[in-house]
């Protein structure tokens, strides 16, 4: 039978749970730590989902090389949730038997793979991309906020829409880079914090150490300072006289 379907066209049953459970994996469960996605979830340029605590121990074990360094990298996602999914955990695979467990708060759809979904750098507000064609807006159709649809980012897209999204990343990158650089041209302090550097570097061994010296004094200071006022004095008080001592009092 299952050469008949072959013959016909029709997916065989396994390749339909594989591809079953691939749609699974992208869009139920984290893309760093493979667990269940679980609020807070945040998504990369690259319209990959994660849990916001697999991120926070990724960029603090810096273990592999990635694009994401810092929490500003990813975005946290405000997902709109279905209140009739239901669902059930089966050798350790999340199986949707009835709905997904967010939708588009416009149309309804679910996001489960079937559809294709964005969210907006600005706001991080989830819809499916079908509104944004049918629908455009130079608002957020969830939160009101003004977006620009360059900043659409495709959930889980093919491979077209990585490369597309992988180009958009390095472009605002460079843009951010050219502000940056911009904005320290334009700030006097930050030209006189040059000029500091560039006095000390002219300067001579002896007088470095002298001032490295003078740091590291008011270093101990401001310590002392902050153990005096987090303790209590320890130093041994005088005692009365035996006669006038009273242990109440003293």
């Amino acid at each position: 039978s299952s050469g008949i379907n072959a013959e016909y066209g029709e997916k065989k049953e396994p390749e339909k749970k594989n591809r079953d459970q691939d749609m699974v994996g992208k869009w139920q469960h984290c893309a760093l730590s493979g667990h269940q996605l679980v609020k807070p979830i945040v998504s990369c340029a690259l319209g990959r989902l994660y849990n916001k605590e697999a991120v926070i121990n990724h960029i603090l074990e810096r273990t592999s090389k990635s694009y994401i360094k810092k929490l500003s990298d990813v975005v946290e996602l405000q997902l709109t949730e279905n209140k009739n999914f239901r669902s059930e955990v089966k050798a350790d695979l999340y199986i949707d038997h009835y709905a997904a467990p967010f939708i588009c708060p416009v149309l309804g759809l679910e996001m489960s793979g079937r559809y294709r979904f964005v969210y907006n750098l600005a706001c991080g507000c989830v819809v499916s991309e079908r509104v944004t064609i049918e629908i455009p807006s130079p608002t957020c159709h969830k939160c009101g906020k003004a977006i620009s649809e360059e900043d659409n980012i495709v959930i889980n897209g093919n491979e077209e829409d990585l490369k597309a999204l992988t180009i958009k990343m390095k472009r605002r990158k460079e843009k951010q880079r050219a502000e940056k650089k911009q904005r320290n041209e334009d700030d006097p302090k930050t030209e006189g914090s040059k000029k500091t550097k560039k006095n000390d570097s002219q300067a001579g061994p002896s007088s470095k150490k002298l001032k490295t010296s003078e740091e590291s004094k008011n270093k101990f200071e401001e310590r002392d300072s902050y153990k005096k006022l987090f303790h209590k004095n320890t130093a041994p008080k005088d005692k009365a006289h035996w006669v006038t001592f009273n242990p109440y009092y003293n």
